[in-house]
């Protein structure tokens, strides 16, 4: 779909040396993030939900109640075969229950079992104790700036994407 935003005026020699410095240290911090994921998932205590897992469960943890697939696949932002994929695993494991709406047949909605909370529970401590080292690696004086920039450009995706 292309994007309703006007095209940007052709770069000056100036602009484009800036974005070509912004297009590397993009490119630098996605290909970082990439590997950090990898070696999250490598270091996974066995049971241990993986990242993916845990964003569709934190759409039901923060809803706290149960959910249709079509809305934690949304959440998630994975297609609704992808989520009904990831819960049947997640059943298996005792993780989630998913019953069928009385009122409406068609809809199964899905809710965690306890053991299922404590999943989340563990993977959020987790999680969170990766992103304080993180901010701990900063300087002082960067850590606002860099909450306000990875903000700034979270918005920028949505908007262009």
């Amino acid at each position: 779909m292309p994007s309703t935003h006007p095209s940007p005026p052709a770069p000056d020699a100036r602009h484009a040396a800036e974005l070509d410095a912004f297009s590397d240290a993009l490119g630098d911090f996605m290909r970082a993030i990439r590997r950090a994921r990898g070696r999250f998932a490598a270091e996974r205590p066995a049971g241990e939900l993986s990242l993916s897992q845990l964003q569709l469960l934190e759409t039901i943890a923060t809803a706290g109640r149960p959910l249709p697939v079509s809305e934690l696949a949304l959440g998630a932002g994975v297609a609704g075969p992808t989520a009904t994929r990831m819960l049947g695993q997640l059943e298996v494991a005792g993780l989630v229950v998913r019953r069928r709406c009385a009122d409406d047949r068609r809809v199964v909605r899905v809710e965690l079992t306890d053991l299922g909370r404590e999943r989340v529970a563990a993977k959020r401590a987790r999680v969170e104790a990766w992103r304080r080292e993180l901010f701990a690696s900063l300087p002082d004086g960067e850590r606002r700036q860099a909450a306000r920039l990875l903000r700034r450009l979270a918005e920028a995706v949505e908007d262009i994407g």
